[in-house]
């Protein structure tokens, strides 16, 4: 095996118990609400605030982690995809937190707007998804090839 295919295989490693140690986090983080309503914040503010910790936990740090281990960090395409992913996880998530707002008021004007953060939300969702596939094969066909060589 070639250094580089190590070091995606660590790196897969370290990822996955990355994403163990966060989703333990947010499990730790399910009575907030709770707490928040406790100490009496609006409803609004409380929304906000647990949007904020979810982007954080959930979206910012696993790329800017991802920005510091990656085996190919340097490489333009991988810059260019950890980018997209913060904006369209952002607008994906964001999105869907509005559809659930919008929807709950119930009027004709806000389930239309509803529906227009539903769709906004799948696209980016599409768009991330789509642009993490590629450049998941392109790095898998740079492993085969390493290894075809040596």
């Amino acid at each position: 095996m070639s250094v580089r295919t190590l070091a995606l295989d660590q790196y897969n490693r370290d990822r996955r118990r990355l994403n163990t140690r966060l989703g333990l986090l947010m499990i730790l983080l399910i009575p907030l609400p709770a707490i928040l309503l406790r100490v009496r914040f609006e409803p609004l503010e409380m929304l906000a605030l647990v949007v904020a910790i979810a982007v954080a936990v959930g979206i910012i740090y696993p790329l800017w982690w991802r920005s510091k281990h990656h085996p190919y960090r340097e490489d333009r395409r991988e810059q260019r995809t950890r980018r997209l992913a913060v904006a369209c996880r952002t607008v994906a998530f964001v999105s869907l937190v509005g559809f659930m707002v919008s929807w709950v008021v119930g009027s004709d004007v806000s389930s239309w707007i509803a529906l227009t953060f539903l769709a906004a939300g799948a696209a980016a969702f599409i768009v991330g998804f789509e642009v993490e596939e590629r450049w998941k094969r392109v790095v898998l066909r740079r492993a085969a090839k390493i290894e075809a060589d040596q």
